[in-house]
């Protein structure tokens, strides 16, 4: 894990309790929109969790905090598959094959 998927994810989870980021937000920090960023997180996300094994104690935990978090996304999506989209779905918009 580096700095940069180290702040995606500290980011996305201290936003997670509000709703989720606003676009102003996420673009003075990450020069991104709240799109990218979600796309960017869940990247994060697979791609720390391929190497796990060899992350320090605190990056883990972040990991599976980071991970939980998308999961319960994710579980927002398939229960509004409708097109209704929850208030933290708009706020995040995580990418649908994350």
């Amino acid at each position: 894990m580096d700095s940069y998927d180290r702040d995606v994810m500290r980011f996305v989870l201290a936003w997670a309790p509000f709703g989720g980021p606003r676009e102003d937000d996420v673009w003075v920090s990450f020069g991104v929109s709240v799109g990218q960023l979600g796309e960017r997180f869940a990247d994060a996300v697979m791609r720390c969790r391929l190497r796990a094994a060899a992350l320090s104690d605190p990056d883990r935990d972040l990991l599976a905090r980071a991970g939980a978090h998308l999961r319960d996304l994710q579980q927002l999506r398939a229960a509004t598959e409708s097109g209704e989209r929850t208030l933290e779905e708009r706020a995040l918009r995580v990418p649908k094959g994350a």
